[in-house]
């Protein structure tokens, strides 16, 4: 009787996540293909399934259900969604991105429980009751839990977008100083970097936005204070209020003081490639390990059959 019930419970489980799987398949078909070619496999794995998540998005809406303070704390999560988006993407295509993304967390939610349901009906209907149900169980609950794990991804590109401009910075730095003492003007010397620039990276893409910006008829002062806060990386913020106070004051002593920064951010940049590595060094441990391990059973797997064979 237990048995039947339990089979019963993963069975309606995973008629659920199946019809669910199999209505926005087909209903998702061809409809979000103009979206899709703007969007990089590399970087969204389940990009074949992101239809999917999409049609949920647009058409299964509970949030009107829900009780005002859950409403409440669900638009301010969905507002620290966005600014990690809008800080990796850019003002431009923020909105673009926040809707892919939207469909991409629901898509591997979808994914993740079709398959823990179908896994959850084989057990059960093998009488591994406990397992059985367990794995509906995370079915249900990995469908709600699933989107927040892929929004904690977020967190990391961030991160790693923001030590990447710590680290071309100090670079940065040193040409516009040199520039500037040469006699040129910040912009001047800003748009001459940017054209010698070959490397394609954050931080000189966020500057060819600030020129356009500029060229387009916003203020330098502007133009340098929305490139600090797409970076939201500290040394860039101090390196903009120098810059934009140097344009209000008009005064001559910003080489020193760019000189001085510089100086600051390569100890900076030497703080953090050492940190790098001392996190890589941690990692090499969980390897080295293994191998140990490995070799200590290889080494005395012998010795232990043949003294259990003498015995």
């Amino acid at each position: 009787m237990e048995s039947f019930i339990a089979v019963v419970i993963s069975a309606i489980v995973l008629i659920i996540f199946a019809g669910l799987f199999l209505l926005s398949y087909f209903k998702s078909k061809g409809v979000y293909d103009e979206y899709l070619q703007y969007v990089d496999k590399e970087e969204f794995g389940l990009k074949d399934f992101i239809p999917l998540g999409l049609f949920l998005t647009d058409n299964m809406s509970l949030y009107r259900l829900l009780p005002k303070d859950l409403k409440t704390f669900l638009a301010r999560y969905k507002n620290q969604v966005y600014q990690k988006i809008l800080e990796l993407y850019g003002p431009k295509d923020a909105e673009f991105y926040m809707y892919i993304h939207s469909g991409y967390r629901l898509c591997a939610a979808l994914l993740m429980s079709f398959i823990a349901s179908a896994a959850g009906i084989i057990m059960s209907s093998q009488g591994d009751i406990f397992n059985g149900l367990l794995l509906s169980a995370v079915a249900v609950i990995g469908f709600f839990a699933v989107p927040f794990l892929v929004d904690s991804s977020l967190k990391e590109k961030t991160e790693k977008r923001r030590l990447s401009i710590q680290m071309e910075f100090p670079e940065f730095i040193s040409k516009l100083t040199l520039l500037v003492n040469a006699g040129m003007t910040i912009s001047k010397a800003w748009e001459k970097i940017i054209n010698e620039n070959k490397k394609d990276h954050i931080l000189y893409d966020e500057m060819r936005y600030a020129l356009m910006e500029i060229k387009a008829g916003k203020t330098e002062a502007a133009a340098y204070e929305e490139f600090a806060r797409r970076c939201r990386v500290k040394e860039v913020t101090k390196f903009v209020s120098v810059i934009v106070m140097n344009l209000k004051r008009g005064g001559a002593e910003v080489v020193p003081v760019l000189r001085e920064q510089g100086n600051e951010c390569w100890e900076m940049r030497k703080n953090a490639a050492k940190q790098l590595g001392e996190e890589a060094g941690t990692k090499i441990l969980i390897p080295l390990m293994i191998m140990f391990l490995g070799i200590v059973l290889i080494v005395a797997t012998p010795a232990v059959l043949s003294m259990t064979s003498g015995m």
